[in-house]
Order: structure tokens, then sequence, then C-alpha cells
């Protein structure tokens, strides 16, 4: 057997166990919510086997496997306050984690470039450090405080959020970019207790020591301006710098909409803006025929 075959075959072997750990993962954790719906009410095996897209026998399984008597249908339903959760667990968000690098990795090192690859891989990463951040390790040294690994954490989403804007700005139209922002803006608006920032000018400090002025904002189609009395700032904004751009604002009306007074806003309203896109929903299909 050649080198290279036998690193495909320890790939695919690699691959199987993972693919093998995954699914026996999520069998525990499906008895787990099973016998959750059970608990609180849910007494229809055919109900809980459509909503979980598997057959009554597994459903059967799952019960017994948390030694719920099927007898019981009317006894023992536990209210919502008797059913408070359990605490958010690094060991439990580790697993989690293991599972996403399985998938994550393995589409990384095929393509590398792919922004929702890169996204993946940032999902997977932000696991594998919020689980450090709640259960800190005790045997890689200093530096594993939640005050040292949360900063990392939010790097990780930052990351997560860049590269999901790459895939967005290569797959829609800058009018249809500009449309959702002006959408956003009016949203925002219309609750009542937010801010937005239209425009904005700052001060960048470059590497070489000198500074220069910057404005950004918004042109009468509502796509990003970027302009300076510079001569060092060149080209205009392209679908990302639009999206960052928009986003960038967004976090400072944020910041300043939390040092507004009462004066400055008007009574909180639940209703969905005029010309609102329909809620998405997620339908679940049943399994049987």
């Amino acid at each position: 057997m050649t080198e290279p075959n036998e690193a495909a075959r320890i790939a695919a072997l690699s691959e199987l166990i993972a693919w093998a750990e995954r699914r026996e993962r999520l069998s525990e954790d499906r008895a787990d919510a099973v016998a959750g719906a059970w608990r609180t009410g849910t007494r229809n095996v055919a109900e809980l086997a459509r909503l979980a897209r598997v057959s009554r026998d597994t459903i059967y399984a799952d019960l017994a496997a948390r030694a719920i008597d099927l007898g019981s249908r009317e006894q023992d339903i536990q209210g919502p306050q008797k059913v408070g959760g359990v605490p958010l667990r690094g060991d439990s968000v580790r697993i989690v984690a293991r599972i996403a690098d399985a998938v994550a990795l393995p589409a990384f090192a095929h393509d590398p470039d792919d922004p929702l690859v890169r996204a993946t891989l940032a999902a997977s990463h932000a696991l594998r450090t919020m689980a450090d951040v709640l259960e800190p390790p005790s045997d890689q040294g200093p530096g594993w405080s939640p005050r040292e690994t949360l900063p990392s954490l939010a790097g990780e989403g930052e990351g997560l959020a860049y590269h999901s804007r790459q895939a967005l700005a290569a797959l829609a139209e800058p009018a249809e970019l500009a449309a959702d922002s002006d959408s956003r803006r009016q949203a925002l608006l219309h609750t009542g207790r937010h801010a937005v920032a239209d425009a904005a000018s700052f001060t960048l400090t470059l590497p070489t020591g000198g500074t220069i002025t910057l404005q950004v904002g918004r042109d009468e189609t509502g796509w990003t301006s970027l302009t300076s009395d510079s001569p060092l700032v060149v080209g205009d904004a392209d679908s990302l710098d639009h999206l960052e751009a928009q986003a960038a604002l967004e976090v400072m009306a944020r910041i300043a909409t939390r040092h507004l007074t009462e004066a400055a806003l008007a009574e909180r309203r639940k209703d969905a803006p005029p010309g609102s896109r329909p809620p998405r929903t997620r339908y679940i299909p049943s399994n049987e025929s």
C-alpha cells in the first residue's frame, strides 16, 4: 500500500470514528429531549416521533433509556416552573466543539478559502474557547482564566461575523445590500428605543505616525460612502466594505443609545415596521407518509 493511500485510509477511518461519535452523542441528546417532552406533558408517541424525525420504536427506546414508565401518561406532568434546564457546563460544550471540529477541519483542508468554511471553523473555535472559559484547563500553565480567554471568545465571534459578511458580499447585489441596510435602519428606529448612526467622522493614526480624518456615511442610494481630504485614501466602498461599515455604525449607535435620556427615545413598539419581510419560519416535516 502506497503512503498516499495509507494517509487517505487513515483520514477515512478518522472521519468514520468521528461520525460514530457524533451519532452517539446526538442519540443521547435526543433521548434527553424526548424524555423532557414526555415529562412536561407530551404523551403522544406519534407526535414525538414526527417532531424528532425518527420511528416510534426509537421513541419507545429513548423513553425506556430514561426510565420512563409509559403507563403513567396522565401522572407526574411537570410544569414549566419545574423544568429549569441545567447550567451551562464546559465539558458539555467541549463535546459539541469536538463534533464541530470533526466537520470544520476536513472542510477547511478541502477549501480553506471558502468564507462559509472559515465561518464554520470560527464557530468551532468559539465553542472550544467557550469551554475553556467555563472550565479553564488546569494542565496548561498560566493564561487560561476567564479574564484572559474571554477576549479570544469575542475575537472568534468577530471572525465568524467577518467571514459571514464575506460570503454575503459575494452572493448579493449591491442594490440588495443597500436596501437591506435601509430596512435595518428603519426597523431599529421603528422600535422607539434605538438611535441609528447615519454617518461618522474619525481620526486614523497611520503606521507611519501621521493622522488623517475619514468620514463614513451613506449616499442617496443607501450605499456606504468613504470620504477624506487626504490623498492617502483612495477607492470606493465595495460590498464587504459596505457590510462592515454599516455594522460598525450600528455598534456606535448602540453605544450612544445607552447614554441617551428618555427624552430622546419613544415608547417601545413591538409591531413590525411597514413593508418589512415576514419572519423566517422553519417547518418540521413529518416522518410519516
